[in-house]
């Protein structure tokens, strides 16, 4: 099956893709592909259903495996996910680690509710994508630990940037 707008993704990206029934990429997709791999800092405004997650998270997910195919996997937390806690959702969250676990990436969430010994497994062993909120940012940052976690990030996407 050939996926039209999706030639540039990896082949373990592309697997998925196909697994899920996706054909064709969206406009928003398609769009933010480039410049996200570029490394540029990148607003994507799109309505609902348009396949803005993806577009955001896919390309990101690209980057991080090709440095990491090259050797670069520094410890710490590489990937910041930051969303308003309404809208983590079960659905968001769910595919967020559905793709992370498909593609070998770990993941962990944390926000107000996260138990103590789930932050203390985060601070000792940090996931490769952190899924938060800004409120959590804020106050994990003065934490020794954390911070130092937090040297590694190369990736942010900041969703509901109007919440």
């Amino acid at each position: 099956m050939t996926l039209k707008g999706f030639e540039a993704y990896s082949p373990a990206i592309q697997r998925e893709l196909e697994r899920l029934g996706f054909t064709e990429a969206t406009p928003i997709q398609e769009a933010a592909f480039q410049p996200i791999m570029e490394g540029l800092n990148v607003l994507l405004l799109a309505p609902t259903g348009s396949g803005k997650t993806e577009a955001a998270v896919l390309p990101v997910f690209e980057a991080y495996l090709r440095l990491r195919g090259k050797g670069w996997n520094p410890p710490g937390i590489k990937i910041l996910y930051i969303t308003p806690l309404r809208a983590l959702n079960r659905d968001l969250l769910e595919r967020l680690e559905w793709w992370c676990e498909k593609l070998g990436v770990k993941v962990a969430v944390r926000h107000g509710d996260t138990e103590v010994s789930e932050r203390s497994k985060q601070a000792k062993s940090p996931p490769d994508m952190l899924i938060t909120t800004p409120e959590t940012v804020q106050a994990i940052i003065p934490g020794k630990r954390l911070r130092e976690n937090l040297k590694s990030v190369r990736y942010v996407i900041i969703d509901e940037v109007h919440e």
